[in-house]
């Protein structure tokens, strides 16, 4: 009776918050006092409460659905928090899709000791796509969700007796509720310490309008090394294999606090009158709530927005295009700063300065040293800066890619590997050849007095890589903070994949000096042994299809100085290659949405630039790949082949 009364009293508020006629509501109201039922009385025995704050960031009223557990009332003790993301044309008392049950999950909040909060991801009332994230079109307002959950957090943690640190902070997610569970969680990883993924939209666009950026989750698990990390899949869901493109970039990424689970069913939590998969999400934050996992020594983030702050490291930016800003290997001795216009290996952004202010971790108003390598041409210029009473620095770029150390005279070397080195100027491990690979090695600490040696050890998790000889000599010159090791020979015979999961390689580089062990990582990318495509059209401004995106003459003939963009099969190619008379730097991506009733999965396509200076009569060989895709469930088939371009 008392979850019959609570319901029907909760849809006479709705009615009057939906502007329905005020004597209709009243009527209604009155049926309860003809019972002897308050309506104060019903809000107090209901399982939940639906609360209001007025909201900053969105300039007006937002409301939300707060379970308080058993014995809050009658207790002084702080507990943690759970916040829950709905799906698509959900709010924070509906979600049609998850199929929860309201009244029930009191049960699980007692069971747990939480407060769940379930937050309204409604833009405006006639929007009912929520979070103003999608496809361009999707992109409609300046308010952002990124802005909107720190200030929920803080009215929630100012308002009940909550416990604010992070450890006691978690997130579960739906459908387009579970890309926002990791998005924020790798937004703000000092705020959550857990993230439930159920379900969720592999990539979606994110940002302002004239500055979204596909965010692909696969590749953005740098974000959430230090969340405990659950994604759910379920056989019978429309997005089955794109997420199980996400599982494999978590895979691919390594070193994780990740867990995968797959139930049957369809795109749903539970079935009606069932609480199970939601209690193990909640079951999963609450465990990582009493399970802390020690933070890593050393950090990185990619970020989509001009302006943001992360592990109390401030970045301002003049970022005014789509793409990332992205810290690499962040501790006190330093960190690499990079833009990327799309990830995995898009180039840097064309402008982008940067100002950066480090987190308190340095002795105040003192000297340090800071020096920098500049990845691309190997420059390296050395400054000092001083500590403000804080003991915050501050420091500038341009976002084209650096490696920054920090060190006090006296300190320790610290060895880091930004790059590799192939011969003949290759950036591409050619599947089927034995290669040959150096790596480059950079001290951004102390630097070295006499002759240095350092051994260096590469391993590769891809089992489709023979490693002949996995450990290196490399000397380092005194006075030089570069080296470069000898030659590692690498046998791949890796296979392209059929679908959008990772396909480079990714190789674990140990460097061991002076008593220290240094790690870190390097991306590799692999031309494919694949047959040639056996017919291709250039696209350079004659039009092939609904769009024109290449530019030059027209005659669908490739010359030096134009863009083009290249079909086959009709259909438009993604291109890689490392010859030295393509700029890559000018590569842009095409997206379009293939024919399915969910937009998710977005298909890109290159324009590249041949330069200037390429000799007519030389061929460009390109790996290229192109994409189809089914529904139900939405399946990504990439197809692999090699074009050879002769320029005219």
């Amino acid at each position: 009776m008392i979850f019959f009364i609570n319901a029907f009293y909760y849809n006479i508020c709705q009615l009057c918050k939906a502007g329905r006629s005020t004597w209709f509501a009243i009527m209604l109201a009155a049926v309860f006092f003809s019972y002897g039922i308050k309506a104060q009385d019903v809000a107090k025995t209901g399982a939940y409460t639906d609360v209001s704050h007025e909201s900053k960031v969105f300039g007006h009223k937002k409301f939300f659905r707060l379970y308080l557990p058993k014995g809050y009332e009658s207790s002084a003790k702080r507990y943690p928090v759970i916040y829950f993301f709905h799906g698509w044309g959900g709010r924070y008392y509906k979600d049609d899709n998850a199929k929860l049950e309201y009244e029930l999950l009191k049960r699980l909040v007692d069971r747990y000791g939480v407060i769940l909060v379930l937050w309204d991801g409604n833009i405006t009332e006639e929007e009912e796509r929520p979070y103003n994230i999608g496809y361009h079109e999707d992109i409609k307002f300046q308010v952002q969700m990124k802005d909107y959950f720190p200030e929920l957090v803080s009215y929630i943690d100012s308002t009940y007796r909550t416990l604010t640190d992070r450890q006691h902070r978690g997130i579960i997610g739906f459908s387009m509720g579970g890309i926002m569970s990791y998005f924020l969680a790798g937004k703000y990883p000092d705020m959550v310490c857990a993230s439930a993924n159920l379900h969720g939209s592999p990539e979606f666009f994110i940002g302002h309008p004239p500055n979204h950026t596909l965010y692909p989750l696969r590749y953005t698990f740098k974000n959430l090394h230090d969340v405990q990390l659950l994604l759910h899949n379920s056989t019978n869901d429309e997005l089955y294999y794109l997420n199980g493109e996400v599982n494999k970039g978590a895979l691919w990424e390594d070193d994780l606090h990740y867990t995968y689970e797959v139930f049957p069913g369809g795109h749903k939590i539970d079935d009606p009158g069932q609480t199970v998969i939601f209690e193990k999400a909640m079951h999963f934050v609450a465990n990582a709530f009493d399970h802390p996992v020690a933070r890593k020594e050393k950090w990185s983030h990619y970020d989509i927005y001009p302006r943001f702050k992360v592990w109390n490291y401030t970045v301002t930016s003049d970022k005014k295009t789509p793409g990332f800003i992205f810290l690499k290997n962040v501790s006190a001795s330093g960190l690499g700063i990079y833009t990327q216009k799309w990830l995995p290996d898009g180039p840097a952004l064309d402008s982008c300065n940067i100002d950066i202010t480090t987190a308190p971790v340095y002795t105040p108003n003192t000297m340090y040293n800071l020096v920098s390598l500049r990845k691309s041409n190997g420059i390296i210029e050395e400054r000092s800066v001083e500590s403000n009473e804080k003991g915050e620095l501050h420091f500038e770029t341009n976002g084209k890619g650096y490696e920054f150390g920090i060190y006090r005279n006296g300190d320790a070397p610290y060895i880091i590997c930004p790059d590799y080195v192939l011969k003949n100027g290759e950036r591409y491990v050619r599947v089927g050849k034995e290669s040959s690979i150096s790596l480059q090695l950079f001290n951004r600490d102390g630097p070295f007095g006499h002759l240095q040696k350092a051994t260096v050890i590469i391993s590769c998790h891809d089992n489709s890589v023979v490693i002949k000889k996995k450990k290196a000599m490399v000397n380092f010159e005194p006075g030089k903070r570069t080296a470069l090791s000898s030659p590692f020979s690498i046998y791949c015979n890796k296979k392209p994949p059929a679908d959008g999961s990772p396909c480079w390689l990714k190789f674990t580089v140990k460097i061991i000096f002076a008593g220290h062990e240094f790690t870190d990582e390097i991306v590799v990318p692999v031309f494919f042994n694949v047959p040639a495509f056996s017919k291709f059209a250039i696209e350079d401004g004659y039009k092939l299809k609904d769009t024109v995106l290449g530019s030059g003459n027209g005659n669908r003939i490739a010359e030096p100085g134009e863009k083009i963009m290249i079909y086959t099969e009709g259909h438009r190619t993604r291109l890689y290659t490392d010859d030295p008379y393509v700029e890559t730097a000018s590569e842009r991506l095409a997206d379009e949405v293939l024919p399915a009733k969910w937009p998710d999965g977005y298909t890109l396509s290159s324009v590249i630039k041949i330069s200037k200076a390429c000799p007519k009569g030389h061929v460009i060989e390109f790996l290229a790949n192109y994409e189809t895709k089914a529904f139900m469930p939405i399946n990504r088939k990439v197809s692999w082949g090699k074009i050879l371009v002769t320029v005219e």
